[in-house]
């Protein structure tokens, strides 16, 4: 081969060339490879030709076939090119002719080279009157990226255009292909498609694609429009849109994004949405859903997000109804929500919630899961975070959206709370922890709700002012068998109450500006043993460790005249055990003299696995615990000498399963104070479940009797019977027994879906049946509505979703969903 170097235009080749000999044509083959390169980039489609770089099942790679699951037939393999090492071009040819005007004639293996850009075709001829070069038979163009054939090609030097006859493009990286009659190309940014078509599908398997009569491309602005275009099933015309703009690259574009629908038990489309997405800025875009619910009209809503350097990461959405056909009332919802940080170590965060009224959330996503939230948070929080320090200043209220939650029993604002922590890790064998802490609480005094005026009286009306201030030092030693932590603590709490009447000044030792503090003195003490056996032909560790924590501080008297602004008991767990106190919150210093014992085994397969984790402890007291929440009436629990006997355990036979039970055991009055048992699997293949019941019993000393204030089971399951099919079910079922004067819910079916699943190579659809039962306390006779819904979600893969959020809810319901993998390009 001789390698001519570039020359200035193409009339400056040589006067004869033979066969096989490369010729640099710089203006020619510089715009075609710019223009058709651009063409492919742009098309996202190709055509079922093996020079496409489709390649079948059969014929790939042990590696490349374990990626595809069985629906797929094969994959496609981009071109293996060697880049020339330089910005020339080469052209080869079995024969060539040139005519005294300068026409040239190639044949026989056309093949143009330039870097990584292959170019190949039957015959070539260049025209230099026309300044016009026509390729013909065979045409294909391929690089790295891409792939591309027609049955003939041309170009125009004048304007720099080309033109393509009955072309097929792939880009295989994104499993793209379609065709088109023909295509121009204006610029080498702007192309003009005629007849054209776009599709994931496999070569041969035409499921779906989108045909448009004209087609532009702006490689340029990262968009394009089509004219007259159609969703095609099996090449059967199912939605026409006139008129469509669509992004081409990773480029924001305003346009319409994908519907959803939710159709219900008769057939009627429940949930309507149709988002239109607003490309404003670099850093700021919008989206306007007109949302239509089934017998309550159009919501309109919107969503506005920003990245700036001041505000951080920010989300603002707001919908509005102005009359709901079936309240006739005007409801709305107002969300924000941003962080950010202003330094490597200066963050900050915001929240804030404010919805119409309390049955919003539920009211206007029908096909969402169930919302039982009671409290919506607005908060700000600005975060500190230097070394051992930590500080932070937090602003929160609430807006409770549950009525029966009475105005005496709704939370304190925190306006503001101020934090400052020290945590080093160890100074000189000692660690030490300070927390300060300054807070202000208060709440409104009078409220609606239900329609009934509440006033807050008495301590309940009581707002104040609060410094928290522990400290803490502890000295842990550490050796292989075990290990010994004493620590010693100072818990102070100084109060500046205010709004209090003349009822709360009468009371016996009252104080507006109480203040005081705590010692608590802890021992925590652990040892380990191990043992190594084998099991079946597996080996195995055991450990046994056992735990003791002791934990003492004095009685402090008169708490009970501090309002308990933020302060709850602990969630009884395993680990509660040796939290070393009764509460969370800062309002009440515990009187403790107590001792809790616990054991722990553990069965470790050799590869890591914790195949078995079995745990049991209770808490030993030495004295009665006087400190109450509210008042100094003293439970009957509190004057036990020893806590419920806490046990759990796991036994995880493999990797994917997973059977665990929680149990607290009453030893009184022998009865199961709360249990909780399950099971999950979570498998590599898309096969997943989860089943538990919970439930929670107390002990009437009236009527001797034991009593079930919850009880649930709820079972889920995601489970591919092969690649294509899938199962989807899920129920959270209520078994509780209700008594004939209890208020009991219409149905003891609270949520449940159920439905299938099927996918293809290039498309995937989910087809459920699904009822709910959402909060209605206005209802004298259920605590429950009941609905029923049908819900449909059809996924073009490549392209996008059309119907309702399936995907959504399911994750909702069923553990591990949100992990399962899918094929998708």
């Amino acid at each position: 081969m001789i390698k001519i170097p570039k020359l200035p235009a193409c009339t400056d080749v040589p006067s004869t060339i033979s066969p096989r000999t490369g010729v640099r044509h710089s203006p020619l083959v510089k715009h075609l490879r710019a223009s058709v390169y651009g063409i492919a980039l742009l098309l996202l489609s190709v055509n079922s030709v093996a020079e496409l770089g489709w390649v079948p099942k059969q014929e790939l790679n042990e590696e490349e076939q374990a990626t595809l699951p069985s629906f797929c037939r094969g994959m496609y393999r981009p071109a293996d090119i060697t880049p020339l090492d330089s910005d020339r071009i080469e052209a080869d040819a079995d024969a060539s002719e040139m005519q005294i005007g300068g026409s040239m004639h190639l044949e026989g293996d056309v093949i143009f080279r330039q870097q990584d850009r292959v170019l190949t075709a039957d015959q070539a001829d260049w025209q230099p009157d026309e300044r016009q070069a026509l390729f013909t038979g065979n045409v294909t163009l391929n690089t790295p990226v891409l792939s591309l054939s027609g049955d003939a090609a041309t170009y125009q030097e004048v304007d720099g255009q080309v033109a393509l006859n009955r072309a097929a493009y792939s880009i295989p990286a994104r499993h793209m292909r379609g065709t088109a009659a023909s295509i121009e190309t204006p610029s080498d940014n702007l192309l003009e498609l005629e007849d054209a078509t776009v599709t994931f599908c496999e070569p041969g398997r035409n499921d779906w694609d989108l045909a448009a009569s004209e087609l532009t491309l702006d490689q340029e602005e990262g968009f394009g429009t089509a004219w007259h275009t159609r969703l095609r099933i099996r090449e059967v015309p199912i939605l026409y849109i006139p008129y469509y703009r669509f992004p081409i690259d990773d480029r924001r574009l305003t346009g319409f994004l994908d519907p959803k629908f939710t159709v219900n038990e008769l057939g009627q489309a429940e949930d309507i949405q149709i988002p239109f997405y607003l490309n404003l800025a670099p850093n700021l875009d919008a989206t306007i859903t007109p949302h239509h619910i089934l017998d309550r009209g159009v919501v309109w809503e919107s969503q506005l997000r920003h990245k700036t350097k001041w505000l951080g990461d920010g989300e603002l959405n707001y919908a509005y109804l102005n009359k709901d056909a079936t309240e006739q009332d005007e409801r709305w919802l107002i969300n924000y929500q941003q962080a950010g940080r202003w330094t490597p170590n200066l963050q900050h965060r915001w929240v804030y919630n404010h919805v119409s009224d309390s049955d919003y959330l539920n009211d206007m996503n029908p096909s969402a899961a169930v919302d039982r939230t009671t409290h919506l948070p607005r908060r700000g929080e600005i975060l500190f975070d230097q070394g051992s320090w930590h500080a932070d200043a937090t602003i929160e209220s609430f807006q409770t959206i549950d009525d029966d939650i009475t105005l005496a029993n709704r939370p304190y604002r925190r306006l503001p709370q101020f934090n400052l922590n020290y945590k080093p890790q160890t100074l000189n064998g000692l660690r030490f922890t300070q927390t300060l802490q300054t807070t202000r609480f208060n709440r409104d005094s009078e409220a609606t709700i239900n329609n009934i005026e509440q006033t807050l009286s008495g301590f309940s009306a009581i707002n104040g002012d609060r410094l928290v201030s522990d400290s803490g030092a502890f000295y842990p030693m550490e050796w292989p068998f075990g290990y010994l932590t004493p620590g010693a603590e100072y818990r102070y709490r100084s109060y500046h109450l205010y709004d209090t009447d003349a009822t709360v000044l009468a009371l016996d030792g009252f104080d507006e500006k109480p203040a005081y503090g705590a010692a608590r003195y802890s021992v925590d003490a652990g040892l380990y043993f191990d043992r190594e056996f084998d099991w079946f032909g597996d080996e195995y560790q055991q450990t046994l460790e056992p735990r003791i924590y002791y934990v003492r501080s004095p009685y402090i008297d008169n708490q009970d005249l501090v309002p308990n602004f933020d302060t709850k008991l602990t969630t009884v767990t395993f680990a509660s055990l040796f939290t070393g106190d009764r509460f969370t919150g800062g309002d009440r210093l515990a009187d403790l003299n107590q001792m809790s014992v616990g054991l722990t085994s553990r069965f470790i397969r050799d590869d890591g696995l914790e195949q078995l984790r079995a745990s049991i402890g209770r808490i030993y007291y030495q004295r009665d615990r006087d400190v109450q929440l509210t008042g100094t009436n003293v439970g009957e629990y509190d004057l036990r000498a020893t806590s419920s006997t806490l046990g759990e355990v796991e036994w995880n036979p493999s990797e994917s399963w997973s059977v665990f039970s929680t149990l607290e055991w009453d030893s009184y009055y022998d009865y199961a104070r709360q249990r909780k048992y399950g099971a999950r699997y979570e498998g590599s293949n898309n096969r997943m479940l989860s089943v538990s019941s919970t439930r929670t019993q107390s002990y009437s000393t009236s009527t001797e009797s034991v009593s079930t204030s919850t009880h649930q089971l709820d079972a889920g399951a995601f489970w591919a019977l092969n690649d294509r099919w899938a199962l989807v079910a899920r129920q959270l079922r209520d078994l509780r027994k209700y008594d004939s004067d209890e208020r009991k819910p219409v149905s003891p079916v609270l949520e449940s879906i159920a439905g299938l699943e099927y996918q293809s190579c290039c498309w995937r659809v989910q087809a459920l049946y699904r009822e709910s039962s959402s909060n209605d306390s206005s209802d004298v006779d259920y605590t429950t509505d009941k609905k029923y819904g049908f819900m449909l979600s059809f996924q073009l893969k490549g392209l996008g979703n059309f119907g309702s959020g399936t995907d959504e809810l399911i994750s909702d319901g069923i553990n591990g969903y949100s992990r399962r993998q899918y094929h998708d390009f």
